[in-house]
Formats: structure tokens, sequence, C-alpha cells
């Protein structure tokens, strides 16, 4: 029923949107001075880095997949290499975010500097993925291209959704079309 490319974007919005809210709940524990919210944060942003590892174990099956359906490399590259530097970036954030941790288990609070480092850090990895989740919005969505040029054209898009079956939408129009949308 569910393919590699349905996984890839059920679970992708994940760490986008959970790096957002963990960076408020960090803002919050620092300017409340609460040791719980900071290490609550700092947990997270650990789980995180393992959720991401799912997320771009997907990608790779999931480009396989929109190529056999004709979607050129050149539109999923950009997105692709970004997603390299994205995994990076939110591992390295829970390598450190764990290595504070253990540090300074013992002591009342997480040194200041430490936890705005890590914020600051939060900041630049919520950036490197949000443009990474845009590079691949932009592989199937035209309507979000900056310079007004789609990777495949609107009648080729219609071509590829409708030539792959997916039964879930079926019902949605009575069987006259979408019954066919790949994604």
């Amino acid at each position: 029923m569910f393919n590699w490319a349905h996984i890839h974007i059920a679970i992708n919005h994940l760490p986008v949107v959970g790096l957002i809210v963990l960076i408020a709940l960090l803002v919050l524990g620092l300017w409340r001075k609460s040791r719980e919210i900071e290490r609550a944060s700092l947990e997270l942003f650990i789980a995180l880095a393992l959720l991401a590892i799912p997320v771009y174990l997907t990608g790779s099956p999931a480009s396989k997949q929109l190529e056999a359906l004709g979607v050129s490399r050149e539109a999923i590259h950009p997105h692709s290499d970004a997603a390299d530097y994205a995994l990076a970036g939110i591992e390295i954030l829970g390598a450190l975010s764990l290595g504070a941790l253990i540090r300074f288990r013992r002591q009342p609070m997480i040194p200041s500097r430490i936890a705005a480092g890590l914020l600051a850090l939060a900041v630049v990895v919520l950036a490197i993925m949000v443009r990474t989740a845009n590079l691949g919005g932009r592989i199937r969505h035209p309507e979000i291209q900056s310079s007004g040029t789609a990777p495949v054209s609107v009648s080729e898009s219609w071509r590829i959704l409708r030539s792959a079956p997916t039964p879930m939408l079926a019902a949605a129009d009575g069987g006259a079309g979408y019954h066919r949308a790949g994604f």
C-alpha cells in the first residue's frame, strides 16, 4: 500500500517541525532559567537526531521511484545533496546535546554559554533543514519554483501522476481520475 516515496513524505516533516518546537522550548528554558526545560530540550534534540535517520534513509529509495516514473535526476539531486548536510547538522546537534547532558549531569544548570551555543547551532541546522525541505518540495511542486521553471513540465507531472496507481484515492472522486495519482 505504501511505498518509499509515501513513507519519506509522511515522515520528512517531523524533524523540521520538531526542530522549530524544540528551539522555542530551549528559548523558553533559557528565559525562565529552567533546568528541566533546558535538559528536556537537549534530550529531545537527541531524539530528533535519531528520527532524522529514517527520513534520510528513505530518501534514496524514494528518489529511485521518482526516477522510474520519469522525474529527472537533475530535479532530485539538489535535494539529495542538501539532505546530506541536513543530516550531518542534526546528528552533530544531537551528539553535542548528548555530550552536554553527560558532561553537566551533576551540575544544577547547563552553563548558559553551552546552552546558547546549542541554540545557535539548532537555528543554523533549522535553516539547512528548511532549505532541504524546500528543495524537496520543488521536485513535485512546480508552483514553488522561484525561477518560475519546473523540474518537469506541468503536463509531464500530470502524466507521471496518472501513471502510478494509488487505490487509497479511488473513492475520493468516484474513480474518475484521482485513483491514479502517484502521491
